[in-house]
Parts: C-alpha cells; sequence; structure tokens
C-alpha cells in the first residue's frame, strides 16, 4: 500500500514538474492597460519588463500661502530591464515617456494630481497614481 501510495505521489510531482508553466502575454499582445501603483510598487508589463513607481516629488504651492512661483508635481518611476534600467519622470506638463529601451512601450499619465495642501494640513496618505501602458498604432503592410 506505502509503495502504492508512493508512486502515486511521485508521478504527480514529475508531472506537475515537466508542465509548461503559464505566463503573463508580452505587452505586445496588450494594446492599452491601466495601472494603478502607490509608491515604492511595481508591476510587471511582461515578462522581462518591471515598472516601478518610486515617489512623488510636490513642490506645488499650498493654497493658504503666496508663491513667488507655482512649482509642480512630478512622479519618479524606474523600468527594470533584464540588462538595466531606465529611470523617467512624469509631470501633466509632460505627461508621456516613450521608453529608450523598448521604443514599443509608451507609459503616460492617466491621473489628475490631487490638489495641493494647506500648509497647516496633516499629510496625506500615498495615493495611488494611474498610468496607461500602450504600444504606438503601426502601419500594416
Amino acid at each position: 500500500m506505502n509503495k502504492l501510495l508512493f508512486a502515486i505521489a511521485a508521478a504527480c510531482v514529475f508531472t506537475g514538474c515537466t508542465a509548461a508553466p503559464t505566463k503573463e502575454p508580452p505587452m505586445q499582445h496588450k494594446r492599452n492597460q491601466t495601472v494603478a501603483l502607490l509608491p515604492q510598487t511595481s508591476t510587471t508589463l511582461a515578462p522581462d519588463t518591471v515598472l516601478r513607481f518610486e515617489r512623488v516629488d510636490d513642490s506645488r504651492c499650498p493654497p493658504d500661502v503666496v508663491c513667488i512661483t507655482a512649482g509642480k508635481i512630478v512622479y519618479h518611476f524606474t523600468l527594470i530591464f533584464p540588462v538595466g534600467v531606465e529611470p523617467f519622470t512624469l509631470e501633466p506638463a509632460e505627461p508621456t515617456y516613450i521608453s529608450v529601451q523598448r521604443p514599443d512601450l509608451v507609459i503616460a499619465l492617466a491621473t489628475t494630481p490631487p490638489p495641493p495642501r494647506p500648509t497647516n494640513a496633516p499629510p496625506a496618505p500615498p495615493s495611488a497614481v494611474r498610468l496607461t501602458i500602450s504600444q504606438p498604432a503601426t502601419e500594416s503592410p
């Protein structure tokens, strides 16, 4: 009886080890997708491409202060590839980025930044940024 159980268990283990793993479809099969990321989180865009949301720098003028400059909000990201990393930023004035290492990969802000907070307000909890991940349209032959 023990030999039979061992044989069944071994068959299950060996069959499971030889089965082909399922993979996320590569980016080229996903024309457009929207992702939401919190600071210090990542998402896999393709088997060899990860997008990491690093941080937000917000120097915008609070509503209860008179400022010399309006300031701006800048979102910092890193694309991670097997051959290296590609840091980039997005902001409302420049909301789109085309990857240098993967020119078919276009990342754009799909979120409206929250309004600046008054100086006496407690810090806001981290908020997610929404991005549209797409490829430029290609002409068919």
